[in-house]
């Protein structure tokens, strides 16, 4: 790993001071968007909300035959001011792979390429629900941590298999390491992949994850096991399981359906997550609906809620 990372800081600084006598351009994108998220526990909050990011990128091939790509996102913070949400660079190598780091929230790499590959129209059935609550989005890979800003991501794909590989060495202050890797396989029939991560974080858990994707027509569906192993006994691991179904009526109706159970370790009850989701695009008009539900989340008997989200998305 720290040859992987000397090897990858070297050529990165290479290709930028090569580039630093050169100016260069940053595409502008954005998005009209309105949302309604009804929950039922949080009646006095206003439902309405409209988008409020910017993405800036850019790219460009290099001289040695490798590529730079940049991206940055302002968003929206809860202070009212904008701020610099999500943003990262890569180093595009070739048949060598992709090089890549996260300044803040912007890692695809490692337990981000595996963490969920169950099809949604929409959300995925454990987010609006849970946010209502309180609670994490438990039983998934990253659950007990990854923290994306400062880390290093690397991804190739070799004889059919999609490598992937994430590295924070300072997560932070007094935190070790954190390490994920991943391994994505479609070879082995049409429509079919199989997928395995496992999450190291530092001295908080380990974790792993397996999943299997098939894809037949307008039909896809997946299911999805992973276990978040906490090192501290007080912590509580989780069992999950997660499944889900995506059909496209037409080129422009999406619907899916999907479920999540959360298995506590020595608590009574689990947590379930479901949702029914559809998305349709009419010309420049984008809309998509969830109906998500949580019942016992985080495993506390009779901590359930309702999420009905509505979005609409305009093109121009």
């Amino acid at each position: 790993m720290n040859k992987l990372t000397k090897v990858g800081l070297t050529a990165l600084a290479t290709s930028l001071v090569a580039t630093a006598s050169y100016a260069g351009e940053l595409s502008v994108s954005g998005s009209a968007s309105l949302t309604y998220t009804g929950l039922d526990t949080n009646s006095d909050t206003n439902p309405w909300a409209m988008g409020d990011s910017i993405k800036f990128s850019g790219s460009g091939d290099l001289d040695n035959g490798m590529s730079v790509s940049v991206y940055y996102e302002i968003d929206g913070a809860s202070s009212g001011h904008k701020v610099y949400d999500d943003y990262n660079l890569k180093l595009g190598m070739g048949d060598m792979g992709t090089l890549s780091f996260s300044g803040a929230s912007s890692s695809s790499s490692g337990v981000d390429s595996v963490k969920d590959i169950v099809p949604k129209a929409y959300t995925p059935v454990y987010e609006a629900a849970n946010e209502s609550t309180g609670a994490a989005d438990n039983g998934l890979l990253d659950t007990s941590g990854n923290t994306q800003t400062g880390q290093w991501g690397y991804d190739v794909s070799a004889a059919g298999f999609d490598l992937s590989v994430s590295y924070n060495a300072h997560p932070a202050a007094g935190a070790t390491a954190e390490t994920g890797y991943s391994v994505s396989y479609g070879g082995l029939m049409d429509g079919l992949t199989l997928v395995y991560g496992i999450f190291d974080d530092g001295d908080v858990a380990e974790n792993d994850t397996v999943g299997v994707k098939y894809t037949m027509g307008s039909l896809t569906a997946a299911i999805q096991s992973t276990n978040v192993d906490y090192e501290a006994t007080a912590s509580t691991d989780q069992d999950a399981t997660h499944m889900g179904i995506s059909m496209a009526i037409n080129d422009d109706l999406t619907v899916s359906a999907g479920r999540q159970e959360v298995e506590f370790d020595g608590v009574g009850e689990d947590e379930v997550n479901t949702g029914l989701q559809a998305s349709y695009t009419m010309g420049s008009i984008s809309t998509s609906v969830a109906l998500n539900k949580v019942e016992s989340a985080g495993g506390v008997a009779d901590r359930d809620a309702e999420a009905s989200i509505f979005v609409a998305s305009f093109a121009f």
